[in-house]
């Protein structure tokens, strides 16, 4: 089977994104991007032939990679997919059966390819967007619509979406399908000799997430020995002057997971520089904390309480705001920046440091169920049995 997945939103990144890059040179990467490679490299390991396209990189970034004697070549393997641009170059057959598309993309009509089976659209969002574009195209060429959710928190948000497209074009399946996590790079990380460092903090999600909220926390914790250590794929770390701050911004993958195997926590505190609070469909980093046994102090919004359950230590909601209303809330909008607020995450902290046999619970607690649930041959084989059901 002949398979192109269309990623976007990824022209701001360190490196050029694929397998190599991610895991060894440098790369950072969302997790829509991870997620839609890992899936890509398992389809290709399982016979088919998978073409990835992403978007060109920002002028001032391609200047530094060209500089460091980098460049893109289009149609280019990596881990047995082959990568490219939106017109396909160096890539000789622009014939594919599915083509898998996600984000916010709509321009069908400028793709210089033909679909001959399945368009699919992969929800990594709390929205669908472009609904009515996805319907056109596939009704256009008679293709089926799959529909992809990647937690049940995330279907229930996008149902309303769902339903009038499987009202309106009937050859529309929809799937539960979750992220997969790179187990296979968390097990190359787990053979060296790495030790928990007492006092590691950890933020590797996007700054603007939280990140200058969880430093503040930190900051007013009392542990001599503590350190930050904060990432970020998009490169837009806040500057801090403390001595136990340290911004690596984007790094690869073996980089980073070496960083969250020392780590003891993950403070992951949702309040974005938009005023609005991130609710995750699924939250590969949360996942990815787990797996390395890093402690994840978060608030159970968007997927997270579905997705992770009892696994994650979940903060008591800030004075004068309500967990559930935010909760139902299209737009979970903090315009006082309430969820500023910091003295929630320091005492719970303070007592799980003065709780060894809890800490210890919450430390060891997810690792099993995530490289259970969320390993890439669980959820490959689910893309194939969703590939199989659509184009048969």
């Amino acid at each position: 089977m002949r398979i192109a997945i269309i990623v976007i939103g990824n022209s701001r990144r360190n490196n050029y994104l694929n397998g190599h890059n991610l895991r060894y040179d440098g790369g950072g990467a969302s997790g829509t991007d991870t997620s839609s490679m890992l899936v890509a490299e398992y389809l290709a390991s399982k016979g088919h032939e998978v073409v990835m396209t992403v978007d060109e990189l920002e002028p001032l970034l391609e200047e530094k990679l060209q500089k460091q004697g980098k460049k893109f070549v289009p149609g280019a393997k990596s881990y047995g997919v082959s990568y490219t641009n939106k017109n396909f170059d160096g890539i000789e057959n622009k014939t594919f059966d599915v083509l898998i598309n996600m984000l916010w993309f709509q321009d069908y009509d400028k793709l210089p390819i033909t679909v001959t089976k399945s368009l699919i659209y992969w929800c990594h969002m709390q929205w669908v967007y472009g609904i009515d574009a996805h319907m056109a195209y596939a009704r256009k060429h008679n293709l089926t619509l799959g529909m992809v959710n990647v937690s049940t928190w995330q279907a229930s948000v996008s149902q309303n979406v769902i339903n009038h497209v499987k009202a309106n074009y009937e050859k529309t399946k929809q799937f539960l399908i979750s992220n997969p996590i790179f187990d296979e790079m968390i097990r190359e990380v787990e053979q060296e000799p790495i030790q928990k460092k007492k006092g590691k903090f950890i933020f590797h999600a996007t700054w603007p997430t939280g990140g200058d909220v969880a430093m503040q926390a930190v900051r007013e914790l009392d542990m001599p020995e503590k350190q930050f250590h904060a990432f970020d794929y998009f490169i837009t770390v806040h500057g801090h002057t403390e001595s136990y701050f340290h911004n690596h911004q984007a790094v690869d993958r073996k980089t980073l997971y070496k960083h969250l195997a020392e780590s003891e926590y993950f403070i992951y505190p949702l309040y974005t520089i938009h005023k609005v609070l991130r609710k995750d469909t699924f939250a590969c980093t949360v996942a990815e904390a787990l797996a390395f046994n890093t402690i994840v102090l978060t608030y159970p919004l968007g997927a997270l309480p579905t997705v992770f359950g009892d696994k994650c230590v979940w903060l008591d909601a800030p004075p004068g705001t309500n967990l559930d209303e935010l909760q139902r809330a299209d737009l979970a909008r903090d315009e006082e920046g309430k969820f500023k607020y910091t003295k929630n995450i320091v005492d719970k902290i303070n007592y799980l440091e003065a709780n060894p046999e809890i800490k210890e619970k919450y430390r060891t607690g997810g690792r099993q169920y995530v490289l259970e649930n969320f390993n890439i041959n669980k959820i490959g084989k689910m893309w194939e049995d969703c590939l199989e059901e659509l184009t048969k």
